[in-house]
């Protein structure tokens, strides 16, 4: 009979260590997880002129331009360029700006909180196709008088 105990409280002690182990390794210390490497920042400039010249007002998502793009720095290419314009609340100005190059397309999203003053506009890549995919980045936009040149200026990483 001790040895039916025995193996009984060794059966236990087993599937203890099972369950502590599964625990452990799903949701264990982050200590135990592989650290995710990225490469340093390094600095980018896209300028894109010809993306603002829908007839109307546009503010439901819809095209507002087509254009071209000039990417240096990090990133060098050049080619088309679409601008999507909403505006989600009083507050905010959304741009989603589609450029397609030689490498790849990137997508940026801008963000204009315009009842800030001054304004802040900001820039982060929404996507990546060819090259530019798992790209990530962010930095300010601004533009020209007339709001027919947007550039993008801040640091791209992996």
């Amino acid at each position: 009979m001790k040895w039916v105990y025995a193996s009984l409280a060794a059966l236990s002690v087993a599937i203890a260590a099972a369950v502590i182990g599964v625990v452990d390794l799903s949701g264990g210390s982050s200590s135990a997880r592989p650290a995710v490497k990225h490469t340093p920042p390094r600095k980018v400039s896209v300028v894109i002129p010809g993306t603002n010249d829908a007839k109307e007002e546009v503010v439901d998502g819809g095209i507002v331009g087509e254009g071209t793009f000039r990417a240096t720095g990090a990133i060098t290419d050049s080619g088309w360029a679409r601008a999507y314009r909403a505006m989600p609340n009083p507050n905010l100005i959304v741009f989603r700006y589609v450029t397609k190059g030689k490498k790849g397309a990137i997508t940026y999203h801008v963000a204009i909180h315009i009842k800030r003053l001054p304004p802040v506009s900001q820039w982060t890549i929404e996507s990546g196709t060819g090259a530019y995919k798992g790209l990530q980045g962010s930095g300010n936009e601004s533009e020209n008088s007339t709001y027919t040149v947007t550039c993008l200026k801040g640091s791209v990483w992996r």
